[in-house]
């Protein structure tokens, strides 16, 4: 009896010497069996999503904005995410996210907050550019492109999910292409719908796919529904961006660079698509068709990274920018300069074509349409010009007019003026250079409803500016 519980004993101790070692290597090696796809495009994105907070006054129901009722209107916290585009801490989320809004506050990934504030908005495209000043590099997301993707596809979120921070959801791409109506004023097109969990606080942040790159921008879901989830694809989403953080609105200064993204021999590129009559790109050599490989010593790859890169360049110092051109690599050397300059060179440009000038001025090609097309927004309405194109970064493109849109009219002091024929709209332009005005309300037809916007003219005439570069 003695000797079996000595032999049990025996067993229990070896079994208690031995038992840690075994677990321990078969979770070793279970751990690297869990760690797939989707663990490490998380681990990739993560570190560069931020969750946002905010506070601003609950509406009121006063007719008058400075009632005393005003002051004593409770603040009401909001939140949101967002997506960090840049070391420097330029942080993209949504228009809506941080609309009317104080105090806000980015969250990291590693635990640490930082206040921002509010660089850019696009209201047509629902997107803000935030600003953090972390004293510290912060990490970038990777961009991808929404122009290949799949129905079917795997894609993650990552938000701000009801307040529960960095929460992370997986599903598929449901549909591509979906056109989504909130309000008159808000409508969205070309979104990517998504079964990936999208909840309040969600709105701004990421849809990644399965590699960890960025492919949209998570915008809304639909009320009462499950699984309907929408995000505004990325390559809709670039040209927004690069504008959002480029030189011409951040520090003033012009390159005369137009460039867009292209997929060439299976890769994306960047490609110049035009030059600026006068400008440095210009000076430098620069020529349509060049693809920019490298700018200031950062690889290029989409619109926003040549925007970043330019931002270090300053005014009057070189850049160096790498292109490849007919399968040659070529430096060239390319020293920004202020943007009033932008608006001088194009003062002496020679007498152009009504259509030309609409081009080089506002950077929109249209096409008269008649009545019919504009009678279900107004039967008042007489025709307008259909918008064919819109040149990324232009002053039309920054005023939110997007291609497809019916521009039905503009308003200068209390004249309201039809636009029928690009001539109008030169007319008016001159019309308000005349009366000092720095921006023009214009009227738009979109989607059967009459939208009302505005145009910048800052950038057309400035103070510095000589001559008339609208005649």
């Amino acid at each position: 009896m003695t000797r079996r519980w000595i032999f049990w004993l025996m067993v229990v101790a070896a079994g208690a010497s031995t038992g840690p070692s075994a677990p321990t290597a078969a979770a070793a090696g279970g751990l690297a069996s869990r760690r797939t796809p989707l663990v490490e495009a998380i681990e990739r994105a993560m570190p560069a999503v931020v969750n946002i907070t905010s506070e601003k006054r609950a509406q009121s129901n006063s007719r008058w904005p400075f009632s005393a009722e005003e002051n004593r209107r409770p603040l009401v916290s909001g939140m949101g995410t967002g997506v960090i585009l840049d070391e420097r801490g330029f942080v993209l989320t949504n228009q809506h996210v941080v609309d009317k809004v104080a105090d806000i506050r980015v969250y990291l990934a590693d635990g640490s907050s930082y206040p921002a504030r509010v660089l850019q908005e696009d209201r047509a495209m629902d997107l803000a550019l935030l600003k953090v000043d972390a004293g510290r590099p912060l990490p970038a997301i990777a961009i991808g492109t929404s122009s290949d993707l799949m129905i079917g596809e795997t894609v993650i979120t990552i938000g701000n999910a009801f307040g529960y921070e960095n929460t992370t959801s997986t599903g598929i791409i449901s549909a591509l292409g979906r056109n989504v109506t909130l309000a008159d004023d808000q409508v969205y097109r070309n979104l990517i719908q998504t079964d990936a969990g999208i909840n309040p606080g969600n709105s701004g942040g990421p849809l990644i796919n399965i590699d960890g790159e960025l492919i949209g921008i998570n915008v809304a879901t639909r009320a009462g529904a499950q699984g309907i989830g929408f995000a505004l694809p990325i390559d809709d989403v670039k040209p927004v961006a690069a504008e959002m953080i480029s030189t011409r609105r951040l520090v003033g200064a012009w390159h005369g660079l137009v460039a867009v993204e292209r997929v060439l021999d299976g890769a994306r590129r960047v490609v110049v698509s035009a030059i600026e009559a006068g400008s440095p790109a210009e000076e430098a050599g620069l020529k349509p068709g060049d693809q920019i490989v490298q700018a200031n010593n950062l690889e290029v790859t989409n619109p926003i990274d040549l925007e970043r890169a330019l931002l270090d360049a300053g005014q009057g110092k070189p850049a160096a920018v790498v292109v490849d051109r007919g399968g040659e690599r070529r430096e060239l050397s390319l020293t920004l300069r202020p943007l009033g300059q932008a608006a001088a060179a194009a003062s002496e440009s020679p007498a152009i074509e009504p259509d030309d000038q609409l081009w080089r001025l506002l950077g929109i090609k249209t096409q008269h349409v008649s009545q019919d097309y504009v009678a279900v927004a107004s039967p008042k309405l007489r025709g307008g010009l259909y918008v064919r194109e819109i040149l990324p970064g232009s002053l039309a493109d920054r005023a939110a007019i997007r291609p497809g849109d019916i521009l039905v009219g503009m308003h200068v002091g209390d004249r309201h003026l039809e636009t029928i024929r690009p001539e109008n709209i030169l007319y008016i332009l001159r019309q308000a250079e005349s009366v000092g005005a720095q921006a023009v309300p214009y009227y738009i037809v979109r989607s059967n409803i009459l939208h009302q916007g505005t145009l910048s003219l800052t950038d057309v005439y400035q103070a510095q500016a000589v001559g008339n570069p609208v005649r």
